[in-house]
């Protein structure tokens, strides 16, 4: 390896450079006079968007959703990752414009593909908003142009479905007439140490020139490249790095469930194994796993083990572990109000955080909506307060979110606090409720509330 201000629904900015169309793409992109097309402006596109039109790129990105369109347009952003400030300063000088027509496209120089990869009702990867980007392409490519997947998929997925989709609607061939490479985004929402800049960024091209190519643009907005042989090193990295993840979490959340059954704390365990200067990485234990790519990227592993003959017995294991955790959430709640005279069928259960990590407004795969929904069948009356989650739809039912008004005045049997926000008093909630289940292990004791660990 080698290291290396719009209103509504409207067209993109016409760029204000001059762009001479003969010239090489190469050239283009060292003077950064090439036209980028990001198509999705999520978790993974619109952070991609914002630090490509401040390298001075003139940045078009395409979303299918309109309401998504029209807050950037509005110079606003439609997630967490990104200040509303950061999407305004680029409207403004109109370096970045949204739109929800494709036809953009035959004038960008370089597509970028960062829409949603996820799983099917039998955990099998769902490729579809992939297969509808690569079509929405393909109707408008043209020579010299530059594409890069970004989005999560199994090994082989960029030379065997891309690529053949892209060629099939023209004479034009991958890594001749237009550029292919694959380049997996590595965001992590709520991380403000990591980010777009700072994140290596791997890059495999279906030949040396294509990733030669995708060099030359992500080097101007990334610190650190790193260059592998091939698209499919590319796209199983990024499944392995994952998976180590989810198979990790799984250990330990099983360590959580002995230890509980034992009597000791899992957290003390792993404070004190985390003293070993080798050798070992602490992770976790939680109310589950959530997010787009924990919870998803193993099964896209799998699949491929399974196409190749292998059983993953690993991430099955793994995410019949993690699965359970939600039960295990509200089975413990149920003893520790029994212990207290209640029962949880009439019990007054606050959830705090509904959002499947600290500080975002994502509830992608979270497993807080899994205890909601448990919680709910088992006629608890269930209330969440999340400031990052107005409303919530869970087993078809929607929840709105407490106010913080509404925590002082009113009274609660419990809480459990499942996701952590930075911005929540949390002595203020203890006010209002006698015990916390605490599934993070992110409070002390709180006055005269008992706070118990998971």
């Amino acid at each position: 390896m080698k290291s290396a201000g719009q209103q509504g629904l409207q067209e993109p900015a016409t760029c204000k450079k001059h762009v001479d169309k003969a010239r090489p793409l190469s050239e283009r992109l060292r003077d950064k006079s090439a036209h980028i097309a990001v198509l999705g402006l999520g978790y993974a596109g619109l952070p991609m968007a914002i630090e490509l039109g401040r390298a001075g790129f003139v940045v078009t990105g395409l979303d299918i959703n309109d309401e998504r369109v029209r807050l950037v347009n509005e110079g606003r952003s439609p997630v967490s990752d990104v200040s509303d400030a950061d999407v305004a300063n680029l409207i403004k000088t109109s370096q970045l414009s949204a739109v929800n027509k494709f036809d953009v496209l035959a004038e960008a120089d370089c597509a970028l593909i960062c829409v949603p990869t996820p799983l099917a009702a039998d955990h099998s990867p769902d490729l579809r908003f992939i297969e509808a980007a690569a079509e929405s392409i393909a109707a408008h490519l043209h020579p010299d142009m530059l594409i890069v997947l970004q989005s999560t998929c199994a090994p082989g997925t960029t030379r065997r479905v891309l690529v053949p989709m892209l060629e099939a609607s023209s004479k034009l061939r991958a890594g001749e007439d237009f550029f292919v490479a694959f380049a997996p985004e590595r965001i992590d929402p709520g991380n403000r140490q990591y980010t777009v800049v700072n994140t290596p960024k791997l890059i495999g091209g279906v030949t040396p020139q294509c990733s030669e190519l995708a060099s030359l643009l992500f080097t101007s907005i990334v610190e650190h490249l790193v260059i592998v042989s091939s698209p499919e090193v590319a796209e199983m990295s990024k499944l392995v790095e994952n998976t180590f993840r989810f198979i990790n979490i799984s250990f330990v959340n099983e360590m959580a469930l002995l230890c509980d059954r034992m009597g000791i704390s899992i957290w003390e365990v792993i404070e004190a194994a985390s003293t070993k200067p080798f050798a070992f990485l602490p992770h976790h234990p939680g109310p589950g796993v959530g997010g787009h790519c924990i919870p998803v990227v193993p099964f896209y592993l799998e699949a491929a083990a399974h196409e190749y003959g292998m059983a993953a017995r690993l991430i099955e294991a793994a995410s019949s572990i993690n699965e359970k955790m939600p039960q295990f959430v509200v089975a413990k709640l149920e003893r520790l109000l029994a212990k207290r005279g209640k029962r949880l069928g009439e019990a007054r259960v606050l959830l705090l955080g509904i959002a499947y990590k600290q500080n975002v407004n994502d509830i992608r795969e979270s497993p807080a909506l899994r205890v909601l929904e448990l919680l709910t069948k088992r006629e608890a009356h269930v209330a969440y307060y999340d400031p990052h989650v107005p409303s919530a739809t869970c087993d078809g039912m929607v929840f709105r979110s407490l106010t913080s008004r509404d925590l002082n005045q009113e009274h609660y049997d419990c809480a459990v606090l499942l996701t952590p926000h930075s911005d929540v008093d949390y002595c203020s909630v203890a006010r209002q409720v006698d015990l916390i289940l605490d599934t993070r292990n992110y409070l002390t004791r709180m006055g005269g509330t008992e706070v118990v660990q998971l």
